[in-house]
Protein backbone atom coordinates (compact mmCIF):
# COMPACT_ATOMS: atom_id res chain seq x y z
CA UNK A 1 0.00 0.00 0.00
CA UNK A 2 1.23 3.50 -0.84
CA UNK A 3 0.37 4.66 2.68
CA UNK A 4 2.94 2.20 4.01
CA UNK A 5 5.72 4.44 2.63
CA UNK A 6 8.01 5.59 5.43
CA UNK A 7 7.12 8.87 7.10
CA UNK A 8 10.54 10.33 6.17
CA UNK A 9 9.80 9.86 2.47
CA UNK A 10 6.31 11.32 2.85
CA UNK A 11 7.61 14.39 4.68
CA UNK A 12 10.35 14.90 2.07
CA UNK A 13 7.82 14.64 -0.77
CA UNK A 14 5.51 17.23 0.75
CA UNK A 15 8.37 19.58 1.61
CA UNK A 16 9.78 19.48 -1.94
CA UNK A 17 6.35 20.33 -3.33
CA UNK A 18 6.23 23.24 -0.90
CA UNK A 19 9.68 24.39 -2.10
CA UNK A 20 8.47 24.58 -5.71
CA UNK A 21 5.19 26.26 -4.79
CA UNK A 22 7.08 28.78 -2.65
CA UNK A 23 9.34 29.74 -5.56
CA UNK A 24 6.39 30.11 -7.89
CA UNK A 25 4.56 32.38 -5.45
CA UNK A 26 7.72 34.45 -5.05
CA UNK A 27 7.83 34.93 -8.84
CA UNK A 28 4.32 36.31 -9.34
CA UNK A 29 3.78 39.78 -10.77
CA UNK A 30 2.90 41.08 -7.31
CA UNK A 31 6.23 39.90 -5.92
CA UNK A 32 9.79 40.81 -6.85
CA UNK A 33 11.21 38.14 -9.22
CA UNK A 34 14.39 36.41 -8.15
CA UNK A 35 16.65 35.90 -11.13
CA UNK A 36 17.49 32.32 -12.08
CA UNK A 37 15.19 30.84 -9.45
CA UNK A 38 12.71 29.74 -12.13
CA UNK A 39 12.47 29.86 -15.93
CA UNK A 40 10.97 33.09 -17.31
CA UNK A 41 7.88 31.20 -18.48
CA UNK A 42 6.80 30.80 -14.85
CA UNK A 43 6.79 34.53 -14.09
CA UNK A 44 3.61 36.57 -14.03
CA UNK A 45 0.24 35.11 -14.87
CA UNK A 46 1.69 31.69 -15.65
CA UNK A 47 2.98 31.53 -12.09
CA UNK A 48 -0.57 31.78 -10.76
CA UNK A 49 -1.62 28.78 -12.81
CA UNK A 50 1.41 26.78 -11.68
CA UNK A 51 0.77 27.77 -8.07
CA UNK A 52 -2.70 26.23 -8.25
CA UNK A 53 -1.30 23.15 -9.97
CA UNK A 54 1.29 22.50 -7.27
CA UNK A 55 -1.24 23.18 -4.51
CA UNK A 56 -3.43 20.53 -6.10
CA UNK A 57 -0.45 18.18 -6.35
CA UNK A 58 0.30 18.66 -2.66
CA UNK A 59 -3.33 17.92 -1.79
CA UNK A 60 -3.25 14.75 -3.88
CA UNK A 61 0.02 13.63 -2.28
CA UNK A 62 -1.52 14.08 1.17
CA UNK A 63 -4.61 12.07 0.21
CA UNK A 64 -2.43 9.24 -1.09
CA UNK A 65 0.30 8.94 1.51
CA UNK A 66 -1.02 10.44 4.74
CA UNK A 67 -2.01 8.04 7.47
CA UNK A 68 -4.90 10.38 8.34
CA UNK A 69 -5.84 12.55 5.32
CA UNK A 70 -8.89 14.09 7.05
CA UNK A 71 -6.65 15.57 9.73
CA UNK A 72 -5.13 17.97 7.20
CA UNK A 73 -8.44 19.80 6.78
CA UNK A 74 -9.23 19.97 10.49
CA UNK A 75 -8.67 23.01 12.69
CA UNK A 76 -5.30 22.58 14.36
CA UNK A 77 -4.73 23.64 17.95
CA UNK A 78 -1.87 23.02 20.38
CA UNK A 79 -1.96 19.86 22.48
CA UNK A 80 -0.21 18.84 25.67
CA UNK A 81 3.24 17.35 26.22
CA UNK A 82 1.47 14.06 26.96
CA UNK A 83 0.01 14.05 23.43
CA UNK A 84 3.24 14.95 21.66
CA UNK A 85 5.73 13.08 23.85
CA UNK A 86 3.95 10.09 25.39
CA UNK A 87 5.93 7.35 27.09
CA UNK A 88 7.67 5.26 24.46
CA UNK A 89 10.47 6.25 22.11
CA UNK A 90 9.43 7.83 18.83
CA UNK A 91 5.75 8.18 19.67
CA UNK A 92 3.87 11.42 18.99
CA UNK A 93 6.27 12.63 16.28
CA UNK A 94 3.75 12.67 13.42
CA UNK A 95 1.16 14.56 15.47
CA UNK A 96 3.73 17.08 16.69
CA UNK A 97 5.17 17.60 13.21
CA UNK A 98 1.77 18.13 11.62
CA UNK A 99 0.37 20.41 14.34
CA UNK A 100 3.42 22.63 14.67
CA UNK A 101 3.72 23.00 10.89
CA UNK A 102 0.17 24.32 10.59
CA UNK A 103 0.43 26.44 13.75
CA UNK A 104 3.64 28.03 12.47
CA UNK A 105 2.02 28.75 9.13
CA UNK A 106 -0.98 30.31 10.88
CA UNK A 107 1.00 32.50 13.27
CA UNK A 108 3.41 33.74 10.61
CA UNK A 109 0.35 34.82 8.62
CA UNK A 110 -1.12 36.63 11.66
CA UNK A 111 2.21 38.40 12.15
CA UNK A 112 2.19 39.58 8.54
CA UNK A 113 4.84 37.32 7.08
CA UNK A 114 4.23 36.89 3.34
CA UNK A 115 4.86 33.44 1.87
CA UNK A 116 7.38 32.09 4.40
CA UNK A 117 8.98 28.75 3.60
CA UNK A 118 8.20 26.14 6.28
CA UNK A 119 9.21 22.48 6.24
CA UNK A 120 7.64 19.66 8.23
CA UNK A 121 11.10 18.11 8.44
CA UNK A 122 12.14 21.02 10.68
CA UNK A 123 9.62 19.99 13.30
CA UNK A 124 10.48 16.31 12.99
CA UNK A 125 14.02 17.37 13.92
CA UNK A 126 12.70 19.37 16.89
CA UNK A 127 10.76 16.37 18.16
CA UNK A 128 13.83 14.16 17.83
CA UNK A 129 16.02 16.71 19.62
CA UNK A 130 13.56 17.11 22.48
CA UNK A 131 13.19 13.34 22.87
CA UNK A 132 16.91 12.68 22.69
CA UNK A 133 18.50 15.61 24.53
CA UNK A 134 15.74 16.77 26.87
CA UNK A 135 13.90 13.59 27.88
CA UNK A 136 14.32 14.44 31.57
CA UNK A 137 12.61 17.81 31.05
CA UNK A 138 9.73 16.20 29.16
CA UNK A 139 9.25 13.64 31.92
CA UNK A 140 9.27 16.40 34.54
CA UNK A 141 6.78 18.44 32.50
CA UNK A 142 4.40 15.51 32.15
CA UNK A 143 4.56 14.67 35.84
CA UNK A 144 5.41 17.98 37.47
CA UNK A 145 3.94 21.40 38.06
CA UNK A 146 4.16 24.92 36.69
CA UNK A 147 7.94 25.39 36.95
CA UNK A 148 8.72 22.10 35.21
CA UNK A 149 6.28 22.76 32.37
CA UNK A 150 7.62 26.30 31.89
CA UNK A 151 11.20 25.01 31.75
CA UNK A 152 10.31 22.45 29.06
CA UNK A 153 8.50 25.13 27.06
CA UNK A 154 11.52 27.43 27.19
CA UNK A 155 13.81 24.68 25.90
CA UNK A 156 11.31 23.82 23.15
CA UNK A 157 11.20 27.47 22.06
CA UNK A 158 14.97 27.51 21.60
CA UNK A 159 14.93 24.16 19.78
CA UNK A 160 12.22 25.40 17.39
CA UNK A 161 14.22 28.54 16.66
CA UNK A 162 17.50 26.63 16.26
CA UNK A 163 16.09 24.03 13.89
CA UNK A 164 14.26 26.67 11.82
CA UNK A 165 17.53 28.58 11.46
CA UNK A 166 19.28 25.39 10.37
CA UNK A 167 16.66 24.43 7.75
CA UNK A 168 18.13 24.42 4.21
CA UNK A 169 17.29 27.35 1.93
CA UNK A 170 18.20 26.34 -1.60
CA UNK A 171 17.28 29.56 -3.45
CA UNK A 172 17.55 33.33 -2.84
CA UNK A 173 13.74 33.53 -2.80
CA UNK A 174 13.69 31.24 0.23
CA UNK A 175 16.08 33.49 2.15
CA UNK A 176 14.38 36.74 1.10
CA UNK A 177 10.96 35.63 2.36
CA UNK A 178 12.15 34.44 5.77
CA UNK A 179 10.50 36.37 8.63
CA UNK A 180 12.79 38.49 10.77
CA UNK A 181 14.29 36.81 13.82
CA UNK A 182 12.01 38.51 16.34
CA UNK A 183 8.93 37.35 14.40
CA UNK A 184 10.32 33.82 14.29
CA UNK A 185 10.99 33.77 18.02
CA UNK A 186 7.56 35.22 18.80
CA UNK A 187 5.87 32.57 16.66
CA UNK A 188 7.74 29.66 18.23
CA UNK A 189 7.37 31.06 21.74
CA UNK A 190 3.59 31.29 21.26
CA UNK A 191 3.47 27.66 20.10
CA UNK A 192 5.65 26.36 22.95
CA UNK A 193 3.70 28.36 25.51
CA UNK A 194 0.39 27.05 24.10
CA UNK A 195 1.66 23.48 24.51
CA UNK A 196 2.59 24.37 28.09
CA UNK A 197 -0.85 25.82 28.79
CA UNK A 198 -2.53 22.74 27.28
CA UNK A 199 -0.42 20.63 29.66
CA UNK A 200 -0.93 22.82 32.72
CA UNK A 201 -4.71 23.17 32.47
CA UNK A 202 -5.21 19.74 30.85
CA UNK A 203 -7.33 20.93 27.93
CA UNK A 204 -7.90 19.24 24.61
CA UNK A 205 -7.87 21.15 21.29
CA UNK A 206 -11.11 23.11 20.89
CA UNK A 207 -12.38 26.46 19.66
CA UNK A 208 -10.41 28.26 22.36
CA UNK A 209 -7.79 29.52 19.85
CA UNK A 210 -5.12 28.73 22.39
CA UNK A 211 -2.15 29.78 20.28
CA UNK A 212 -3.71 33.12 19.46
CA UNK A 213 -4.21 33.68 23.20
CA UNK A 214 -0.56 32.93 24.00
CA UNK A 215 0.57 35.14 21.12
CA UNK A 216 -1.44 38.07 22.47
CA UNK A 217 -0.07 37.47 25.98
CA UNK A 218 3.52 37.58 24.70
CA UNK A 219 2.85 40.67 22.61
CA UNK A 220 1.45 42.39 25.70
CA UNK A 221 4.81 41.81 27.41
CA UNK A 222 7.11 42.68 24.53
CA UNK A 223 9.67 44.28 26.85
CA UNK A 224 10.23 41.13 28.89
CA UNK A 225 10.06 38.89 25.83
CA UNK A 226 12.52 41.05 23.91
CA UNK A 227 14.93 41.11 26.85
CA UNK A 228 14.72 37.31 27.14
CA UNK A 229 15.59 36.54 23.52
CA UNK A 230 18.30 39.20 23.41
CA UNK A 231 20.46 37.26 25.87
CA UNK A 232 22.92 34.57 24.90
CA UNK A 233 21.01 32.13 27.12
CA UNK A 234 17.28 32.89 26.78
CA UNK A 235 15.95 29.76 28.46
CA UNK A 236 15.90 30.94 32.12
CA UNK A 237 14.20 34.25 31.27
CA UNK A 238 11.68 32.55 28.95
CA UNK A 239 10.94 29.95 31.61
CA UNK A 240 10.25 32.67 34.16
CA UNK A 241 8.00 34.56 31.73
CA UNK A 242 6.08 31.41 30.81
CA UNK A 243 5.57 30.47 34.46
CA UNK A 244 4.11 33.93 35.08
CA UNK A 245 1.76 33.79 32.07
CA UNK A 246 0.47 30.20 32.17
CA UNK A 247 -1.88 30.47 35.18
CA UNK A 248 -3.66 33.37 33.45
CA UNK A 249 -4.28 31.53 30.15
CA UNK A 250 -6.21 30.70 28.07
Amino acid sequence: MIRDISSDIVVNLKDRLRDVRHLIRSSRLDAKPHAQDLPDMLFGQAARVMDKAFTTAETISISLVSQDPAAHTATIEARSFDAYFPAGAGKGEALFRRDVYYLTKRIFSILGSDNPLIHEATFAAVHAAMSRRHAHLLLAAREGGLAEIAAACAVMTVELQTQYDAAPTAFPAHVASKPDRRTQYLCFAAIALAIGVATYVEVEPCDEKLVESTLLALQARQDKFGAAIATGNPEPALSSLYAFLMPHLP
